[in-house]
Order: C-alpha cells, then sequence, then structure tokens
C-alpha cells in the first residue's frame, strides 16, 4: 500500500520538557488519520473506543508524558480521522503509524474498541509490542459464551435507531445504557463523554461497508501465544460479559496481571482518572525495555 505521512507540528505551551507536543496526520490510500505525541521516553500508544475519539485520554497523556512519549489518535472512521470504520485494518493504520513515528516497538493501551485493535496488533505484530493494557476488552469473534439477550437486543436496535431518529437518539440510548455506567451525580463525566462523541457520524451503522480484510480477526486459540506482559483492567461495574472474557485472558495470557477499579463502569478512567493513571503507570513502570 502506498503511504504518505505528512506531519504537522505544534508545540504546547507548557514550562516541562515533557510537555512539548507534536500534532500531525497520516495519509493512507483509503484514510487519513490524525495523531497527538507528548512527552519523551519509552512509547505508549492510547486508543479510543466506538464512537469515541483521541479526546478520551486528556487526562491520561499529562501524567504519562512526564516519563514515556504518549501516543494517541483517532482511529479511522472516527473523531476527525477519514475512511470507513474497519477493524480489520486497524492493526494495520497503527503499523503505519509507528512507521512514520520511527517507532519500533511500542506498549499499547485501548479501551473497549481500542482494547481488541491492541489485542489484534499484538497478535499480528508481536515483535512490535512491549507491553498490552486490555481496558474494557470485548470478547473474540469466537468465543463461546454469549452475551446477555438485552445486550444483544440493544446492539441490533442501534442502526434502525440511528437511521430512523439519528444521532441524537443514538448517543441517548447508548448514555443510557450500562455500557455507560458512572457514578451517580457526576455531571463532569457527561461532558467528557459529549466530548468523545465529537465527530461520530454513525456511518458505521447506516452505511456500513464491506471489511478490507488486511488483519486477521485475532482467535482464542492465539491468546496463549501472547508472551508480553498484559495488564486487564476493568471497573467493578463492568459487564457481565465483558468480564467473562477478561477471566478467560487471565486464563490464558501466561504474563497478565488484573486490576479492578472500584466504582467505576466500561469506562472506568472517565469517573475515576487518578486511579487508572496509577494502576496503568504501576504496570508499565514494572516492564523492561525490549
Amino acid at each position: 500500500m502506498k503511504r504518505l505521512f505528512l506531519f504537522a507540528p505544534f508545540i504546547a505551551l507548557m514550562p516541562s520538557a515533557s510537555a512539548a507536543q507534536i500534532r500531525g496526520r497520516i495519509t493512507l490510500s483509503d484514510a487519513s488519520i490524525p495523531y497527538e505525541v507528548q512527552g519523551n521516553g519509552a512509547p505508549v500508544v492510547f486508543i479510543h473506543g466506538w464512537t469515541q475519539n483521541m479526546s478520551i485520554w486528556d487526562e491520561q497523556v499529562p501524567a504519562f508524558a512526564k516519563k514515556y512519549r504518549v501516543i494517541r489518535y483517532d482511529v479511522r472512521g472516527f473523531g476527525r480521522s477519514t475512511g470507513d470504520a474497519d477493524n480489520t485494518a486497524a492493526a494495520s493504520d497503527l503499523a503505519s503509524l509507528l512507521d512514520s513515528l520511527h517507532i519500533q516497538t511500542a506498549a499499547v493501551i485501548g479501551l473497549s474498541m481500542g482494547s481488541d485493535i491492541a489485542l489484534n496488533f499484538g497478535v499480528n505484530y508481536p515483535n512490535r509490542v512491549r507491553a498490552l493494557v486490555l481496558y474494557g476488552a470485548p470478547p473474540t469473534n469466537d468465543f463461546p459464551v454469549a452475551p446477555a439477550p438485552e445486550f444483544t437486543t440493544l446492539f441490533q436496535s442501534l442502526p434502525q435507531i440511528a437511521k430512523k431518529h439519528g444521532l441524537d437518539s443514538l448517543r441517548t440510548t447508548l448514555f443510557a445504557s450500562d455500557l455507560a455506567w458512572n457514578p451517580p451525580n457526576r455531571p463532569d463525566i457527561m461532558a467528557k463523554f459529549a466530548k468523545a462523541w465529537e465527530g461520530y457520524t454513525a456511518r458505521d451503522l447506516t452505511d456500513p461497508k464491506p471489511p478490507s480484510n488486511r488483519v486477521p480477526p485475532t482467535r482464542m486459540s492465539q491468546l496463549n501465544d501472547i508472551r508480553v506482559p498484559v495488564l486487564v483492567i476493568h471497573g467493578d461495574h463492568e459487564l457481565p460479559w465483558l468480564r467473562q472474557f477478561d477471566d478467560t485472558l487471565m486464563a490464558r495470557l501466561p504474563r497478565a496481571k488484573r486490576v479492578i477499579i472500584a466504582n467505576g463502569g466500561h469506562g472506568a478512567h472517565f469517573a475515576q482518572p487518578e486511579e487508572f493513571n496509577h494502576a496503568v503507570l504501576s504496570f508499565l513502570d514494572g516492564v523492561k525495555p525490549r
């Protein structure tokens, strides 16, 4: 694939050396992906979840950039990126982004859809991963346990809600579901959700395109082959089906540890950023360079 890497540097006006921020965009044959880089040290990549954009990591970047080179980006089809959402191209896109930044290996952190991308990248590009943080990880396609009926019904209804009633109704439905559970009486969290929603068009629901199949999906049988350190992390109000998959990850990944964040849901870091940061930084600080 022909690739053109474009860089648009930006220096943030902050006093510490770790605060220097670079913003850029890589242009592939069928997508354009914006990214931000901040800090120095071993590279750490953050990947957002479905319907979201890179802003979900606003409370992580300053903390991690004090000792790491932090990279975040908008996955194709989300945020300010272009192209059609395509999970089978996402790992390849991440490899292209790292190539553009001349990064050979990195720790990769992903939430939900981002966790699926991180795991798929770890399976298909094993020599490019130093560690994985699987946060709110969705099951692989061949996971033998079915989700609860209400969860299946919710996701089956989303395309029709988007087509018939639009983005506002779609957002209301998702924000009212258990996927968006957070401690009550926290208007600051709803403001974070609204910012994270910016740029989402629901085109993946209303006009889905066939997958490119550039990278094969992760299979259950491949989990035992992941030899890098892995942190499995989620809130104590995580959905039961996802917690079942986390149990499977812990059983199959030879170098996995687990952290459960109290009073947190599927996106526990929205409500408990300090606890999330402490857990992930403690894990990364214990990972030896490759």
